[in-house]
């Protein structure tokens, strides 16, 4: 059973929710999950190249996506 890593959302929150009802704690713990799935989805191409599941140069652009989102947050909470 997949469990939920905050009660406030749900696992297909979109980003406004997920920033409106996480604390910057919560957030980070989120995105941090989600970073490692994509990880691990780019390094299951790098194992499988002939992978059709996984579309690596999508990856890489939700990695950025999330690396973003993670300083975002890191610049408003040193402020």
């Amino acid at each position: 059973m997949i469990e939920s890593l905050s009660p406030n959302v749900s696992m297909f929150a979109t980003e406004q929710e997920l920033r409106n009802e996480l604390t910057a704690k919560e957030y980070v713990y989120v995105k941090l999950a989600k970073l490692d799935e994509f990880v691990q989805d780019l390094y299951h191409c790098t194992q499988y190249p002939n992978n059709k599941v996984v579309d690596a140069n999508n990856t890489i652009k939700y990695i950025k996506q999330i690396q973003e989102d993670l300083l975002r947050v890191n610049r408003n909470n040193c402020k």
